[in-house]
């Protein structure tokens, strides 16, 4: 008898597909993609449209019209995804000790305690399934590496049930990792894959037989320690506190090619520091890219980082630092597609130290926050900074926020569902 399970995984399945198809019921049965930013590329398919040949990441104008004809097309509505994910986060703290929240669609859970841990997770897809609309399927393992095998085997395993929109159960042990392909272990990548296909390793279950010190001298304590949790000896426990950002990185593919792309960066440098301020972080440096057109011949990156002589939760320091960098790297006559802003070598806000010249400003960062909470309140770009990209105080009450009409760098977002359960005017009418 199989040892009991310690952890479980609770995955949604093509978690962003789902979610549209839960709001759209024309979608479901059908081959169905959402895109990501740009409408540029698949980064979500359904099976029905994996089994037209669509790949994650083919960018959707190489797909055949033939083959684009017959697929129902959404763009990324990240909104959406978000709350949905809270709503099923929810109920799993309702019914679990702990949780951990590791990805959109994926939750480890606290199986330890629990008198019949598979009938408690059963459960739980039941009510995700009921409660969310969301189909989920379920892994089990004395560590969190079978249980992501679990959950990989889970789908591997019941190709039937990933059709129907039930998926199966599965409990990995170190003895039933067999038809687990290596390359789908959590951890190793396609690098180690292809290292370890030399030593004739291809399966889970190869690669917790190899000898403990070969893996350690050949591959580094990383592998190791998915190796010892693959033969069912912990090396870790659930994470249930985000660990503090380095860097935080806001990026779009802009709708057409721009000579100027200053709005872009400055929204950009906007919205990072917002996420920056609500993780209670400072910026030590920032960096700005650009990227061409690589389409249009026209492929190239530029880049330039550049140090901040005081860490700072300010937005205006990095608006100046980010124009000051953009100019320097801009070429007069240049069109570019891509830009991001990165903010670096966070610190936490009380930890700064202060010296002779530079410190803290109460008064500034006081600010900073009322700027937070008014947005927080009426939408983001309800308040802005400068020429920031935003409509600022165009929209009347209810209407969808977003950049202004002159804006050409906004992203290209044809087929966006509305964000049914975030914003009023947008809500879902029964008639």
């Amino acid at each position: 008898m199989s040892e009991a399970p310690r952890f479980g995984l609770i995955d949604g399945n093509t978690f962003y597909v789902s979610c549209e198809r839960f709001w759209d019921p024309s979608m479901r049965g059908v081959p169905a993609v959402v895109l990501g930013n740009g409408d540029g590329c698949c980064i979500a398919l359904s099976p029905e449209a994996k089994a037209l040949g669509l790949k994650i990441g083919t960018p959707i104008f190489q797909v055949p019209d033939a083959i684009r004809n017959q697929v129902q097309v959404r763009s990324a509505n990240f909104a959406l995804y978000g709350d949905m994910s809270a709503r099923i986060v929810t109920i799993l703290r309702d019914m679990f000790p702990r949780v951990e929240v590791y990805s959109i669609d994926e939750n480890f859970v606290d199986l330890e305690g629990l008198p019949d841990p598979e009938a408690a997770c059963l459960e739980a897809r039941e009510r995700i399934l009921q409660w969310v609309g969301i189909p989920c399927c379920v892994g089990l393992g004395s560590t969190r590496t079978l249980a992501k095998a679990g959950n990989k085997l889970a789908k591997n395993l019941s190709k039937r049930a990933v059709r129907a929109g039930r998926l199966a159960l599965f409990h990995a042990t170190p003895e039933n990792i067999d038809q687990l392909p290596v390359e789908d272990v959590w951890g190793v990548g396609r690098r180690y894959t292809a290292r370890l296909a030399q030593e004739g390793v291809h399966t889970a279950a190869d690669l917790a037989a190899l000898p403990e010190e070969t893996v350690r001298s050949r591959y580094g304590v990383v592998l190791a320690r998915t190796q010892q949790e693959l033969r069912g000896i912990p090396c870790g426990d659930l994470e249930l506190d985000e660990p503090d950002r380095k860097q935080i990185v806001v990026s779009r593919m802009f709708g057409r090619d721009v000579a100027d792309p200053m709005d872009a960066l400055a929204t950009f440098a906007t919205v990072a520091c917002e996420k920056m301020r609500g993780r209670d972080l400072a910026a030590s440096g920032v960096w700005v890219w650009l990227d061409g057109n690589p389409h249009k011949g026209n492929a190239f990156h530029v880049s330039r980082a550049v140090p901040l002589p005081f860490p700072t939760r300010d937005t205006r320091d990095v608006l100046f630092a980010v124009r000051w960098l953009a100019k320097s790297i801009m070429k007069r006559g240049q069109q570019y597609k891509r830009g991001g802003v990165g903010l670096a070598d966070l610190v936490r806000g009380g930890q700064r130290q202060a010296d002779f010249f530079s410190a803290p400003d109460p008064r500034r960062e006081r600010g900073m926050e009322v700027l937070d909470r008014i947005n927080a309140k009426f939408g983001r770009g309800s308040l802005g900074i400068g020429t920031m990209g935003w409509r600022v105080g165009g929209a009347k009450p209810g209407e969808r926020r977003q950049a202004r009409p002159d804006a050409q760098w906004r992203p290209t977002l044809k087929t966006l569902s509305p964000s049914y359960t975030t914003k009023w005017a947008e809500l879902l009418r029964v008639t």
